[in-house]
């Protein structure tokens, strides 16, 4: 050729990094560029280095060295970023420096799949999975085991002392023209590490409670394989579409505690109401149930015991008692009546708990006696929430409660799938959870571009 191409001609027009350079171009970066000081070198702009990270996480890479590599011989990268090559220390210090400025955008890709119309609002469906922890199991320890290490720490510096003074007679020999009074150097590293247990277990709530020392925000969860692994808990609520709405990160194992924030974060990012939420039944809860209540919003979530029927219960278990709205009445498999007894109250900081507790009479009387209870009378405590229990259950008997229900399954699990085990983000690079969050939200902003995409591409 006797005039080269631009690197321009090499990329399809509707490959995925045209897209992501497009959108990135319409970010507002002023709060990085604000960061950059006017001394030193010229430095990058952030949208160059913003493309390379998105598009990275979108396809699976977020090494900064293979970003940095992939510069040099990927036509994609070379493309987004204009022909420059940014060291990969570049990449990991604009990463790590920004990464709150970086997860924010997050909510600007969501608002740009409303605005072109990929989101139907309506129904949003929620679900979590476990991602481990930059840090070794080995160093999650109890308080005790802390102060142990102390301990063994506190012997190690005297017997590394007490060696250093026997060698005092070689100290020319082995400082030459140093002063000869600096500490060696596995006194120093024997003290950080000293000053870092101390730091945890300064968090410690009480003396069961397990830290890990390389990342102390980690817990111990179970994961989906049933392994016990320090890890964190990652949220994602998402549309029919598979565009992910909001994202987030605990450090509690259960789900439970996590819907009300991600049905407000949802509606904050969208900036309009969601009617519908669909879940497992790790998000059951009488505080949840009651939480859908309040907002006027419709659940489809079952309970851990919603799939179990009466088979396999004795005759006289409670599920077989039927009640009577009416009259506010229990009847027991034999016809006798267990009327309202008393009403348990509990005050609790952010709630009033009712508990109904209906009892029989006739018992002392009845032939089955001794195969129903073991007490003089057969009683049954509700809580008061239970009617939000059962309205639940109801709306997932129904044929459209069941095919809601459904929608759940094949709008998030194949999402953490392709991330997990396509993609392989089965682990963080980054510590603590405020990182942490900030790695989880480039992870979703690249699945949400690539599913933008898609969903331009194709329709």
């Amino acid at each position: 050729m006797l005039f080269p191409k631009s690197i321009d001609d090499y990329v399809p027009e509707n490959h995925l990094s045209r897209m992501i350079s497009n959108i990135v171009e319409q970010l507002d970066t002023k709060d990085i560029e604000d960061k950059y000081s006017q001394l030193g070198q010229n430095t990058y702009h952030p949208k160059i280095l913003i493309k390379l990270l998105f598009y990275g996480y979108a396809i699976g890479e977020r090494s900064g060295r293979k970003i940095s590599s992939k510069c040099e011989t990927d036509t994609a990268y070379i493309y987004l970023s204009q022909m420059y090559k940014p060291d990969f220390r570049t990449i990991n210090d604009f990463r790590k420096n920004n990464i709150e400025e970086l997860s924010g955008y997050f909510i600007n890709i969501v608002r740009m799949c409303k605005e072109l119309g990929l989101i139907s609002v309506g129904q949003m469906n929620i679900d979590g999975t476990k991602i481990k922890a930059y840090a070794a199991n080995r160093r999650t320890q109890t308080k005790e085991a802390y102060q142990k290490w102390l301990h063994r720490i506190g012997d190690r510096i005297k017997k590394i002392l007490e060696e250093a003074e026997a060698t005092d007679s070689k100290e020319d020999e082995l400082y030459r023209d140093k002063r000869g009074d600096e500490l060696p150097e596995e006194i120093n590293t024997q003290e950080k590490l000293k000053t870092r247990i101390k730091k945890v277990m300064e968090k410690f709530k009480n003396e069961k409670e397990k830290i890990n020392l390389t990342d102390p925000d980690a817990r111990f969860m179970k994961d989906g394989r049933y392994r016990i692994d320090t890890n964190y808990n990652c949220q994602a609520s998402l549309t029919k579409e598979q565009i992910m709405l909001s994202s987030e990160v605990i450090t509690e194992a259960s789900d439970r505690k996590a819907l009300e924030r991600m049905v407000e974060t949802s509606e904050t990012n969208l900036a309009h109401p969601v009617e519908e939420i669909a879940a497992d039944a790790g998000y059951s809860s009488y505080d949840n149930y009651e939480y859908l209540e309040k907002n006027n919003k419709i659940g489809y979530f079952p309970d851990q015991n919603f799939r179990k029927d009466l088979k396999g219960k004795g005759p006289y278990h409670r599920d077989r008692f039927s009640y009577d709205h009416k009259q506010d009445i229990f009847l027991c498999p034999e016809g006798k009546i267990l009327k309202l007894y008393k009403i348990r109250r509990k005050d609790c900081p952010y709630r009033k708990f009712q508990t109904k507790i209906y009892k029989a009479k006739d018992c002392p009387s009845c032939p089955k006696k001794s195969l129903c209870t073991r007490q003089k009378y057969r009683t049954i405590s509700i809580e008061d929430r239970k009617v939000l229990l059962d309205q639940m259950r109801n709306r997932l008997k129904t044929k459209k409660g069941r095919k809601k229900y459904l929608q759940r399954l094949w709008t998030t699990e194949p999402v953490f799938g392709h991330l997990k085990y396509n993609l392989g983000y089965r682990h963080f690079f980054l510590r603590s959870l405020k990182k942490v969050k900030g790695e989880f939200r480039l992870m979703c902003i690249g699945w949400n571009l690539k599913k933008m995409h898609k969903l331009m591409a194709f329709g």
